[in-house]
This record gives C-alpha cells, sequence and structure tokens, in this order.
C-alpha cells in the first residue's frame, strides 16, 4: 500500500468509531504517510471547531491531535485552477432532462488534483458516489437511473477527460484500513475479544458512511472466525 490522500468521510468515519489510533499504527509498522488537502483540513478539524454545535467536535480534536504528532499531513499545493477544472468536468457528465447533476464536491476533486501534483495514486475515500464514478462509471449511471427514474444521459467529452485524469488512481476505505490493521495484530492485546471487536468497527464504520457492504463484513468475519 503507498502513502494515502485522505478524504474527509474516512477520517471522520475512524474517529467517530474510535479508531483513530490505526494511522499511527499503519505508519509506525508500514511507513504509511497520510495527506490531506487544504479544505479537508478545514472540513475536519477548523470548521467543527469553530461552531456552536459540538457534534463533531470530538472528532475534530483527535484528528487534530494527529496533526500535532506528524500521522497526518496538510498539503500546501497550488491547485485551486486545476481543481475548479475537474469539478467542472465532473459535475458536467451526467444529465437528467438535460440539467447537469452535481455528483461530486471540492474535497473529493481536490484529492484528485493533488494525487497528480504529488504522483500518488491512492485515495482513501468513504463516500460512494466518487469510488463509483471512477472504478464504475456505466453502474453509476445505472444507479442516477433508478434513483432519478429517468434516462441519465452522458456528456461523452466531459466522460472521457474524467476518465483520463482518473485512470491511474486506486480507491481504498477506511475499512480496508481497520482490515490490514487488524490483520497485522493491532487489536492481539484483546485476546477473545478481538473477532468482536473487529465486526463491531466494521459496522460502525459502514453507518457512519463508509460504502462497505453487509454482505462484504459477513464474509470478512467468516473468514477469520
Amino acid at each position: 500500500m503507498a502513502d494515502l490522500l485522505c478524504d474527509a468521510s474516512s477520517l471522520i468515519s475512524l474517529t467517530r468509531n474510535c479508531f483513530s489510533s490505526v494511522l499511527p499504527y499503519l505508519h509506525t509498522n508500514f511507513r504509511i504517510n497520510f495527506f490531506i488537502s487544504e479544505h479537508v483540513e478545514k472540513e475536519i478539524i477548523t470548521h467543527p471547531l469553530n461552531i456552536k454545535t459540538k457534534q463533531y467536535a470530538l472528532s475534530a480534536m483527535r484528528l487534530k491531535d494527529l496533526m500535532n504528532k506528524k500521522y497526518l499531513t496538510r498539503i500546501d499545493a497550488d491547485i485551486h485552477e486545476k481543481s475548479e477544472r475537474i469539478l467542472k468536468i465532473a459535475n458536467n457528465i451526467f444529465f437528467a432532462k438535460g440539467q447537469p447533476l452535481n455528483i461530486i464536491h471540492l474535497g473529493e476533486v481536490e484529492l484528485i488534483a493533488l494525487s497528480e501534483h504529488l504522483n500518488l495514486d491512492t485515495l482513501l475515500i468513504d463516500e460512494r458516489t466518487t469510488r463509483m464514478l471512477i472504478e464504475s462509471p456505466f453502474l453509476y449511471k445505472k444507479h442516477l437511473e433508478k434513483e432519478f427514474k429517468v434516462n441519465i444521459m452522458v456528456n461523452k467529452q466531459n466522460f472521457s477527460l474524467f476518465q483520463n485524469m482518473t485512470q491511474n488512481i486506486k480507491i481504498i476505505r477506511s475499512s480496508e484500513l481497520l482490515i490490514l490493521a487488524y490483520e497485522n495484530g493491532m487489536l492481539d492485546n484483546l485476546k477473545n475479544l478481538k473477532n468482536d471487536m473487529l465486526s463491531a468497527a466494521l459496522y460502525g464504520l459502514k453507518y457512519s458512511g463508509c460504502s462497505i457492504k453487509f454482505s462484504e463484513i459477513e464474509k470478512f468475519i467468516k473468514n477469520v472466525n
């Protein structure tokens, strides 16, 4: 596994389920470095710590601690124009009743722009839309048609441009990070409880927004028992 560019969704999923320790564990044992963009830092740390609603404050404090300890690193790069271009292309690929569908956000787009800037090809993203848009765009088109109950038209030029920009990108989820850490001993000190802890954690990640299927969780737990 290579160094990772991280989206807000995955980091929030891990910290809300008390598994922010996965990052230092994998950094120490596999020398994996975890990077975020300026926008993601604002989303996961700056904004939650500066609003009255404290729903995400604990997660933000945990992530800020990871940054202070150098397990999570913000990348400062001049990618604004490139990000805006990717955002415009991605949100003008699929059309419903002649109207473009806004399907991707700035945080994910910045990761795509940064991946080219840093020559890194692995993104940590829990959110399903970006993953499907990169890995299975035609399956995502079918999903949109089912959701909107109309025929979805595709702008072939923008579709081709987006594919060319993302063809070498690989996406993993927070669940796969947790499984990697589990398989390499992170929960061994729990002895007989570690499998139950893993199962509970994977379900927790799913309910926090990780796009992992119930069947994937059940299959993995069955194989480790």
